[in-house]
C-alpha cells in the first residue's frame, strides 16, 4: 500500500526500519541472544567475545572471572579472543592489580592510549600484550558486586573514544547477565570482599565494623516516632554534649596549641544557649530532621552574611551541622560510632565527628573525598589515635554498613582497607602482623 499523502502543511514524519545489513546492530542482537544461551560457561564467553572483537574493532578481547580461594579473591582469565590458549585458567590478578584489577576495584571503566606507560600496568610476558597498547576494562556488575571484568585492546596507540567506551560498557551488561546465569552451573562467585587504596590522614592500624553516619535526610523516616522532637533533640544534645567534653578532656596534653586553641573556640557552641534555642523552636514547630536541616541552613548562609566567602563562619557552620546531625541520631536511636566500628563518612572530617568517634572510642574512619590532612578534623583524629584513611576510590561502590573491615594506616602516605577480609588476614592483625 502506498503511503498516505502529508497533509499540506504538515512536516513529514517517516520511520527507519534498520535491517539485517548494519553488523553493528546485528552484532549486538545475537550478542544478547547468546548471553542467555544454556551451555558450559566458557564457551559461551568465548562466542560473546568472538562477536565483541567485531562490534568493537579490537583485536583482543578477554573476560576475567572473579573468583574466591582460599587465599582471598582472583580474576582469572577464563576466555579470550587474541592470546594464546595457554593463557585461559592461567592469567590471574588480585583486585586492585594491573589495569584490569583496578578497573575491578574502583568498579569504573578505565582506558589507556599506551598501557605499559601507566604506573597500574603489570606485564604479563606470555600474553605478548605489548603488541595491542591500547586498553580498555570494563568492570562486570552482578547484583552490587565485581563477577570480572571485560578488556579490550587494540594494535594501534590510541585511546579508546568516549562514544567507543560508552559502546564497550552496554556490551559489557551482556557478559554480567551470562555470568548472573551460570551461577547454578559454575562455582558460585566470591562474596563481596576487596582491597582498597587510599591515603593515610592518620597513622593506625584498626579492626571493626562499618557505621555509615550518612545524612540528617537519611534520618528522617528513622525519627518520624518521636513523640516530642524538641525533648528528643534536647536530651540528644546533652548526650553528644558529655561525650566531647570526654573527648577534649582525654586530648588536652596531645593535641598541639594552635589546635587547641582552634578547638577550644569552637567547644563554644557546646554552651551557646542561642543554639540550643533554636534547636528546641525549630524540631517543636517542625518536627527533628527538618528542624535540625533548618538551624543548620540558618548557619551556612550566616557565612555570607557579608557577601563575601569567609572560611571561618563557613568551617564554624559545618561543624554546626555535623553537631546537628550527631543529634538527630543520636535522638533517633542511631547507634553512634563506638567501639569496634569504624566510620565511613562522604568529604568532610569535622572536629565534632571525630571527637565523637574519639570520646566513644571508635576504632578508624573511612572517607571517599581527600580529606585535608591539616583539618581540625584530621588533628583530632591524630592526637586520639584513631587511624583515618581518605581518597578511597570505589569506597561506596564496595562498602555497606556492617561490613568487617581491615584499616592499615601505617604508612606515612599510602593506606591499605581490605573490606570482608578473609581470616588469614584478620589473624595476622591479630596477632600483631601487618
Amino acid at each position: 500500500m502506498a503511503d498516505a499523502p502529508t497533509p499540506p502543511g504538515s512536516a513529514s514524519i517517516r520511520m527507519q526500519i534498520h535491517k539485517n545489513d548494519d553488523f553493528r546492530i546485528d552484532g549486538i542482537l545475537r550478542l544478547i541472544e547468546e548471553a542467555r544461551r544454556p551451555g558450559p560457561l566458557p564457551q559461551v564467553l568465548k562466542i560473546m567475545c568472538e562477536q565483541v572483537a567485531v562490534i568493537a574493532h579490537a583485536d583482543v578481547v578477554s573476560v576475567y572471572v572473579r573468583e574466591a580461594s582460599k587465599d582471598g579473591d582472583w580474576l582469572v582469565m577464563r576466555a579470550n579472543v587474541g592470546f594464546p590458549q595457554s593463557a585461559l585458567g592461567n592469567v590471574r590478578l588480585r583486585l586492585g592489580e594491573g589495569i584490569t584489577g583496578t578497573a575491578a576495584e574502583v568498579m569504573r571503566p578505565i582506558s589507556a592510549s599506551v598501557a605499559a606507560e601507566d604506573s597500574h600496568y603489570k606485564h604479563i610476558p606470555e600474553l605478548g600484550e605489548e603488541k595491542y597498547p591500547s586498553f580498555l576494562a570494563i568492570p562486570l556488575l552482578v547484583r552490587g558486586s565485581v563477577a570480572g571484568v571485560l578488556v579490550l585492546q587494540r594494535g594501534e596507540a590510541n585511546a579508546f573514544a568516549h562514544a567507543e567506551v560508552a559502546l564497550a560498557t552496554a556490551l559489557a551488561t551482556t557478559f554480567a547477565d551470562a555470568l548472573e546465569g551460570a551461577r547454578g552451573e559454575v562455582s558460585e562467585f566470591a562474596p563481596r570482599s576487596a582491597r582498597l587504596v587510599g591515603r593515610a590522614v592518620a597513622p593506625g592500624v584498626a579492626l571493626g565494623r562499618t557505621l555509615m553516619l550518612g545524612t540528617l535526610e537519611a534520618l528522617r523516616e528513622r525519627s518520624s516516632s518521636l513523640q516530642d522532637p524538641a525533648l528528643g533533640a534536647e536530651q540528644a544534645f546533652e548526650d553528644i554534649v558529655g561525650i566531647v567534653r570526654r573527648a577534649m578532656k582525654k586530648m588536652e596534653a596531645k593535641l598541639p596549641d594552635p589546635e587547641l586553641r582552634k578547638l577550644r573556640t569552637y567547644a563554644l557552641m557546646l554552651d551557646d544557649q542561642r543554639l540550643r534555642d533554636q534547636m528546641h523552636e525549630q524540631c517543636a514547630r517542625l518536627g527533628l530532621v527538618p528542624g535540625l536541616k533548618q538551624v543548620a541552613r540558618e548557619y551556612a548562609v550566616a557565612s555570607y552574611a557579608t557577601g563575601d566567602h569567609d572560611p571561618m563562619l563557613e568551617e564554624r557552620a559545618a561543624e554546626v551541622e555535623s553537631l546537628c546531625l550527631l543529634v538527630a541520631a543520636a535522638a533517633s536511636g542511631f547507634a553512634l560510632p563506638s567501639g569496634g566500628t569504624v566510620l565511613v563518612i562522604a568529604e568532610r572530617l569535622t572536629a565534632m565527628i571525630a571527637l565523637v568517634v574519639v570520646g566513644l572510642s571508635g576504632s578508624g574512619i573511612l572517607a571517599a573525598g581527600d580529606l585535608d590532612p591539616t583539618s581540625l578534623g584530621a588533628a583530632v583524629a591524630r592526637a586520639g589515635g584513631v587511624p583515618v584513611l581518605s581518597d578511597i576510590a570505589g569506597l561506596f561502590a564496595w562498602v555497606r554498613p556492617d561490613d568487617s573491615v581491615l584499616v592499615d594506616a601505617q604508612d606515612a602516605v599510602v593506606g591499605v582497607l581490605r573490606v570482608n577480609p578473609p581470616a588469614t588476614q584478620i589473624a595476622r592483625y591479630r596477632h600483631g602482623s601487618k
